[in-house]
């Protein structure tokens, strides 16, 4: 036996060994890949005798940061095109400000302001184009303010070292052993879809007595998450720019079923807690249809084309099934039909919008072999076009951060005469505009402090002990490779990511490799002081100035979601309004479930209210497509009654009173009976319309009596 154990361990040895380099294979070629496109941007300047190769090493290991090629073109792209127009900025500022320090300062730090407000507003993958287009002017303008007549070859110098490193980091992902965005996009994709089948199942299969919101916002903070690598994608595979309109049909219809699918649920509690066992038994029928067609989870693509050609199977036979029950139910009262009506038009929408989610799924996954249905020029204009965010409170106070930052590392700056401040502004330049983005900037901050103070004690190590040993290019490339490479193997975990960034780019930055190379002690110690010093700036910014978390940004938060119901989905221009609406709302929700944890705000009912304005809202908007589509075939009272029923719900959102709520009720129950319950059993269009009409009245009524859902409180504390 003994034998037998001894022979059976060297397999289990190889199979860890095969587990760890499957693992961690990618994360070598990663770290390599890193290295030679570096080496490479650094060679290139050399060659060209460019003032400073180290603005294109940290080119090349800022881009290099994501694994996939797709992303590394994309983040390549907005970082030339940001630092070309951030150095004609630089040009302008340096043209009208020529020797005036403290205009220069005050207006470079207004122009940094302006910049991250943009990437802020802009929450997307070009946000950072303004990024870049910030930090960008104080590379390029900060070193000669005092001499004008520089400022443009400074100009012409870092352009040129920018693009190398960029063109360096791309060519070297595209085309040394590339890892592609796609099949991680379409991975992500199928886990998303794959957790939405799954929540389905646990919120409908009547087992799950509450359903929190924890699932609903996990699903779509993934959904969020995939914008990023489909921008990735775009710079990758052509099909993903003429497919824009397929991903856009799947936003809409992934945040619409959420949203059914949370109705539906309420519908199955109120039904169980308050309906006839007979219509209780309806409502459990028609959502068993849906759990007997929706599967657990996908394996294949041939697992969603059947699953979509039994959603439009049941889609074609509900309205029949619907039209018998209720003729079952007809000795019962209007009311106890209501929940069966209310369940069969939510089964119906969440059906067609799954059907949507699935020929999305496919068609993306079979593009190629489909014809293009616009020209690539189409399809770029219309990349990008969708903001992405609406708090512009959130947004204009990261703009104010930064500024206020600069300014104070300016101030000290010329106060002290500090030769070394120059480098402080940049420094706290690129750390208040490049972390305003990130869920948690103080903590990641702080990170990139400790990543440039191991940078920099790596770097002195590097620049005073090992470089005068150094002969030749050779050794010099193999010397920094190391140290770089260090830093790009703790880039790709997550928890020691921004640490890995700070030590790659700030040991490449103070390192200073330059034509001719410099070899100063005490500079070296200025300039390092100087960068922690900037950094920590920034830090201490992000965590006084109106915290990320903090109470009153969270009531502004809630402030402007209310606004979306109040004016959005009460008046807004019905064009695309639904889509627009619930993208707000998603997006707000992604913020707040992302925020670093606060005492002093309930999140969870920030959340709530959140939800309980995606369901009033999309309410309101889809009764104003209905009633627009119906027209003259609604009721004669019905017009008075819907416009009371508008504003009363806008009321709640804007005011938050109890009287405001229950003012609310009485205005659904109203509109209730102007818009009575009908007598016909054979469903048609027509039919099936009035009957979500009268659903979307009964989810609303629901909402506004749900007691976990902080609607009938004041407006006196934070949610």
């Amino acid at each position: 036996m003994n034998l037998q154990a001894d022979s059976a361990a060297p397999p289990r040895f190889q199979d860890q060994l095969k587990t760890y380099w499957h693992d961690d294979a990618p994360r070598f070629a990663h770290i390599a890949k890193v290295a030679v496109a570096m080496t490479l941007a650094m060679g290139l300047c050399m060659r060209l005798e460019l003032r400073t190769p180290a603005t294109a090493m940290v080119s090349s290991v800022i881009v290099m940061i994501h694994q996939q090629s797709g992303m590394v073109i994309a983040r390549g792209f907005y970082r030339g095109l940001g630092m070309v127009l951030g150095s004609l900025a630089g040009l302008v500022l340096i043209a009208l400000f020529p020797q005036q320090p403290v205009l220069f300062l005050g207006a470079l730090a207004a122009w940094i302001g302006v910049c991250v407000f943009g990437a802020s507003y802009y929450r997307n993958f070009q946000s950072y184009g303004f990024v870049l287009t910030g930090y960008g002017t104080a590379i390029t303008a900060i070193p000669v303010w005092s001499n004008p007549y520089g400022v443009f070859d400074n100009m012409v110098y870092t352009v040129s070292e920018v693009v190398i490193g960029v063109a360096c980091a791309c060519l070297v992902s595209a085309l040394v052993f590339p890892q592609r965005v796609t099949p991680a996009l379409f991975e992500s994709s199928r886990k998303n879809f794959t957790n939405l089948l799954g929540a389905i199942h646990s919120m409908l299969d009547g087992k799950s007595a509450n359903a929190g919101f924890d699932t609903f916002v996990g699903l779509i903070v993934e959904r969020s998450s995939l914008e990023s690598l489909r921008s990735g994608a775009v710079f990758e595979d052509p099909s993903m720019r003429l497919q824009n309109h397929v991903f856009l049909d799947i936003d809409r219809s992934f945040i619409d079923t959420v949203a059914w699918i949370h109705a539906l649920h309420q519908t199955q509690a109120s039904a169980a807690a308050d309906a006839d066992p007979r219509a209780a038994a309806a409502v459990e029928e028609l959502i068993g249809l849906l759990l007997d067609v929706v599967p657990e989870k996908l394996l294949t693509l041939e697992d969603v084309e059947t699953m979509s050609r039994r959603l439009a199977a049941l889609e074609a036979d509900l309205p029949v099934r619907l039209g018998r029950l209720l003729q079952s139910l007809a000795d019962l009262t209007p009311h106890q039909r209501q929940f069966v009506a209310t369940t069969g038009s939510a089964l119906q929408a969440s059906i067609a919008d799954l059907r949507v989610l699935c020929g999305g799924y496919i068609a993306a996954r079979t593009s190629d072999d489909r014809p293009w249905s616009q020209s690539v020029i189409q399809a770029i204009t219309r990349i990008g076009r969708t903001r992405a965010t609406a708090n512009r409170i959130a947004a204009t106070i990261a703009g104010l951060r930064a500024a206020t930052a600069v300014l104070l590392v300016g101030g000290a700056w010329l106060a002290s005469g500090w030769v070394g401040g120059s480098t402080a502004i940049i420094a706290v330049s690129i750390t208040s505009a490049l972390f305003a983005l990130v869920p948690n900037p103080a903590g990641a901050s702080w990170q990139i402090f400790g990543g440039c103070l191991a940078g920099t004690v790596a770097g002195f190590v590097f620049n005073f002990f090992l470089l005068p040993q150094l002969v030749g290019f050779e050794l010099l490339a193999a010397t920094i490779a190391i140290f770089v490479m260090i830093g790009s193997y703790l880039n790709t975990f997550t928890k020691t990511a921004t640490l890995g960034l700070g030590f790659s780019i700030y040991f490449c930055f103070i390192v200073g490799i330059s034509n001719p190379t410099v070899y100063n002690p005490s500079a070296y110690l200025d300039t390092g002081f100087a960068l922690l010093l900037g950094i920590a700036t920034a830090a201490i910014a992000f965590s006084v100035i109106v915290p990320r978390a903090g109470d009153w940004i969270s009531a502004q938060y809630l402030k402007q979601i209310r606004g979306l119901v109040a004016h959005m989905a009460c008046e807004g221009a019905l064009d695309d309004l639904l889509y627009t609406f619930e993208r707000s709302l998603r997006d707000f929700i992604v913020q707040i479930a992302s925020a670093p944890a606060d005492p002093r705000v309930d999140r969870a009912r920030l959340i709530g209210r959140a939800f309980a304005a995606l369901e009033i809202g999309r309410a309101m908007i889809q009764m104003r497509l209905d009633t627009k589509q119906l027209g003259d075939a609604l009721p004669a009272v019905w017009s008075d009654a819907e416009h009371e029923w508008l504003a009363a719900l806008a009321e709640v959102f804007a005011s938050v009173t109890p009287q405001a709520a229950e003012r609310a009720l009485e205005a659904t129950r109203r509109a209730l009976l102007a818009l009575p319950f009908p007598r016909e059993t054979a469903v048609d269009a027509a039919l099936r319309t009035r009957y979500r009409m009268r659903a979307l009245l009964h989810f609303a009524q629901m909402t506004l009596q749900d007691d976990t859902l902080p609607l009938k409180q004041a407006t006196g504390r934070v949610a």
